[in-house]
């Protein structure tokens, strides 16, 4: 952990250095995706699909080839984090580990950006093993461990550190062997962060404040219900649309990670940032299940052992690059006001989103007791 830290520290001192070409780089592209979006996949075109496929057989024979017999281990890795956003940056760390733990006979090949397509179209590839590993929000990955779906819920988690140990107790193990079930190998809970609510014309300060208001949400029934129940009016609208949409005044409001709202300038078209916490984005770490099993077991220890110890190292990170990025968001020219999450009324949203809890709480047994419960 204390190598993590300091490789960590470096990697922040480079975010500094690397944020205004990011920014820059996703601007003149349009925007760019949102990692907690499950339907950032819809970006990922037949080029990528085929990208991804090509050299699929040779490679599955090269890696269980290479288990067997102890040599080099290519294993290719694919993501949507910006240079900048702690995906990237974790990953980086986490690689380097591995090759250094194993002596070189693990070596990696990174494809940041949505180079290999979209988090929907990703999962799918490692299931299949056309992509060997990768960073995805959770969202994607329910569509095939509908579980996974209870941390969706808003304000499921009281704070940060409760979601750390619900992610890091009996509950996280379990979400991770129902992923296991589903072909895939689960190595660890990462982050995306809270996602908090951005708004024009007035500050989002209760949940009376979302009354009437026209809001983006994702096309999620879960997420519809969700700001039906607090008054608002939610409008699906693909990602790459958001930054008009709320130039135009098609929707007034939408909540967002201030990773997100930081690298692709959605600020520019906000004026308000609510330290709401709506919801949670957790990310789950996966690998090809068939391949992790064709892994020497010595090999399958480091994999699973660093997969968890840098989830805590990739939290520090987001939480580090925050803090930067949320400053920087007030200093902007055309900054946001910012309200911290003491200046909201959260149960307010707690009390208004209940009815999420009643129709959904059934399809994930005993869980969402289990989460509440922990301390």
């Amino acid at each position: 952990m204390k190598k993590g830290g300091k490789m960590m520290k470096k990697h922040l001192l480079k975010v500094l250095g690397t944020v205004l070409i990011s920014t820059a780089v996703l601007t003149a592209c349009g925007g760019g995706e949102d990692p907690a979006d499950a339907e950032a996949s819809d970006a990922s075109g037949s080029d990528n699909e085929a990208n991804a496929d090509e050299g699929n057989d040779s490679g599955e024979a090269e890696n269980n080839s290479a288990a067997d017999s102890g040599d080099v281990i290519n294993i290719k890795v694919g993501h949507i984090g910006p240079p900048t956003h702690s995906f990237t940056l974790g990953i980086e760390e986490l690689t380097a580990a591995i090759e250094e733990e194993t002596d070189g006979q693990v070596k990696f090949e990174i494809f940041p950006g949505g180079q290999l397509g979209g988090e929907r179209d990703m999962v799918e590839q490692v299931q299949l093993g056309t992509l060997d590993m990768g960073i995805y929000t959770s969202a994607p990955v329910t569509n095939f461990v509908p579980e996974l779906a209870v941390l969706d819920l808003p304000l499921i988690f009281r704070d940060h550190q409760h979601a750390y140990d619900t992610l890091d107790g009996e509950v996280g193990e379990e979400l991770l062997s129902l992923i296991d079930a589903q072909g895939f190998k689960g190595l660890g809970l990462w982050e995306n962060g809270m996602r908090h609510m951005l708004s024009n014309g007035k500050p989002i300060l209760s949940a009376d404040d979302l009354n009437g208001m026209k809001v983006r949400a994702i096309g999620n029934d879960l997420v519809l219900d969700t700001y039906r129940a607090l008054g608002a009016d939610p409008t699906p609208i693909e990602w790459p649309e958001v930054h008009t949409s709320l130039q135009q005044g098609i929707v007034e409001a939408h909540d967002n990670a201030y990773g997100v709202t930081h690298s692709t300038g959605i600020y520019e078209v906000q004026e308000y940032l609510s330290e709401v916490g709506l919801y949670y984005a957790a990310a789950v770490l996966l690998m090809n299940g068939d391949l992790f099993e064709s892994l020497p077991e010595d090999v399958q220890e480091v994999f699973e052992r660093l997969g968890k110890e840098y989830a805590h190292v990739q939290r520090e990170m987001t939480t580090d690059i925050e803090a930067e990025q949320k400053q920087e968001l007030m200093e902007f020219d055309n900054g946001l006001e910012i309200y911290d999450a003491a200046e909201v009324d959260i149960d307010s949203f707690r009390e208004a989103v209940q009815p999420v809890y009643e129709k959904y709480a059934d399809e994930f047994g005993n869980l969402v007791e289990r989460i509440q419960a922990v301390k």
